[in-house]
C-alpha cells in the first residue's frame, strides 16, 4: 500500500510502506493534479501508480490524461496507457507470462 510524504503543500511523494524507494511524486496546482514517476518501476509498483490514480478519481468529476504514460502494446497493436487500455494490457502481460513458463 503506497503512502504520501508531504515535502511542500503543492509536492508529496509515493512511497511503499515497506521501502524508502520513492514511485513518484505527486504535484498540486489549482485545479491540477500531476503525478510524476519513472519509466522504469516494477510491474507491482505500475500498479499502485494505476491504484492510485483510481483511487483519485472515485467520487470525482476529473479528467485524467494518460497520454504521456505509455506502457506497451495490445497483441493486436493498440496502445495501452496508464488508464486507457490498462485491464486488457494487465491481461495480454499474464496471459504472457503464462506462456514463458
Amino acid at each position: 500500500m503506497p503512502f504520501l510524504k508531504k515535502r511542500t503543500d503543492c509536492h508529496y511523494e509515493i512511497y511503499l510502506d515497506n521501502t524508502d524507494k520513492a514511485l513518484g511524486d505527486v504535484l498540486i496546482d489549482n485545479k491540477r493534479v500531476n503525478l510524476e514517476y519513472s519509466s522504469e518501476l516494477l510491474l507491482e509498483e505500475y500498479i499502485i501508480i494505476h491504484d492510485l490514480i483510481s483511487r483519485l478519481r472515485e467520487g470525482n468529476d476529473v479528467i485524467v490524461d494518460d497520454s504521456k504514460s505509455f506502457l506497451g502494446y495490445l497483441s493486436n497493436g493498440e496502445p495501452a496507457y496508464m488508464i486507457n487500455n490498462w485491464e486488457p494490457w494487465i491481461e495480454y502481460l499474464h496471459s504472457s507470462m503464462k506462456n514463458c513458463l
